[in-house]
């Protein structure tokens, strides 16, 4: 009988609750009103619950999770969305650096804008919830192998962290750590040289570049470095290098987004970023500073 009472009243305060429009949120994207889905905040340990919870219907069916189709190695993804995982041209020569790669999606569409609006607009709210997706990612990963000693977030160079007010990955490792138990050291990785965007250049004048970071602190740490995206590697490859060479016992990568050369508004856009950047960064410092 107890049970019975208690069942009735749940459903008719979730009737209140609805009717009252409590359980409504606003989607972190496009800002219309939503309800999210029963059971979805108890859900948010997967990337679906974080997807429910903080996505309407309609940008949520745009923030696609790749699960195929991409090189085990490096991540770049493939042609096919439903191919199988095969190592690309480029990781059948050579493997990269880092041990796993972990990432997202494809970078483009909604995860792209939502990615520009955290680095040049300065979105806190869309950095956490970007954060928040990928921790579950990581968690998702560790769950069945041992977890890093240590999260580093890719840094910027002094000149940059200037001209964007705070390093975006800074603000994104923040759920990593918690949800992982594991601490955040952005000590153990500076920059010490700003380099040409790595998409301006060709790949012998990547190769050619001085390494841009140091690292200390490291020796026999397994070390998590995370970045927004992945464009072409690169980067990752220098930062991953300089952290083993310091004595790292092993790195993993984990992003966000992953370029893809077959996507329109993925391989080679962030050099449109970098142009357009100045007016969208100060519009994000007046914004934090409010």
């Amino acid at each position: 009988m107890e049970e019975g009472t208690a069942a009735t009243v749940g459903r008719f305060a979730s009737r209140v609750v609805r009717l009252l429009g409590l359980r409504e949120r606003r989607c972190v994207a496009c800002r219309e009103p939503f309800e999210p889905e029963d059971g979805a905040d108890r859900a948010e340990s997967s990337v679906d619950g974080v997807l429910q919870r903080f996505f309407c219907p309609a940008c949520r069916a745009k923030m696609k999770r790749r699960m195929t189709g991409f090189c085990p190695y490096c991540g770049e993804p493939s042609l096919l969305e439903d191919a199988p995982c095969m190592p690309c041209e480029r990781c059948l020569v050579r493997t990269p650096p880092w041990n796993d790669v972990m990432f997202f999606g494809v970078y483009g569409g909604l995860l792209r804008e939502l990615l520009l609006r955290v680095k040049f607009g300065g979105s806190l709210a869309c950095a956490d919830v970007l954060g928040r997706l990928l921790a579950t990612l990581c968690v998702e990963h560790y769950e069945v192998t041992v977890k890093p000693d240590v999260i580093v977030p890719m840094p910027l160079d002094r000149g940059r962290l200037r001209e964007r007010g705070f390093n975006q990955c800074r603000e994104i490792v923040r759920h990593v750590s918690k949800d992982m138990g594991v601490p955040v050291r952005s000590d153990l990785l500076v920059k010490v040289r700003q380099v040409t965007p790595q998409e301006l250049l060709n790949r012998e004048q990547r190769q050619n570049l001085k390494q841009p970071f140091h690292s200390t602190g490291v020796d026999g740490l397994f070390v998590l470095l995370v970045d927004d995206v992945c464009t072409t590697g690169a980067t990752l490859e220098r930062a991953t290098e300089s952290l083993l060479s310091a004595g790292a016992s092993r790195v993993d990568v984990a992003v966000l987004a992953r370029s893809s050369r077959f996507e329109k508004d993925g391989a080679g856009a962030a050099s449109c970023h970098e142009a357009a950047s100045p007016a969208m960064h100060n519009a994000g410092k007046a914004r934090r500073a409010e």
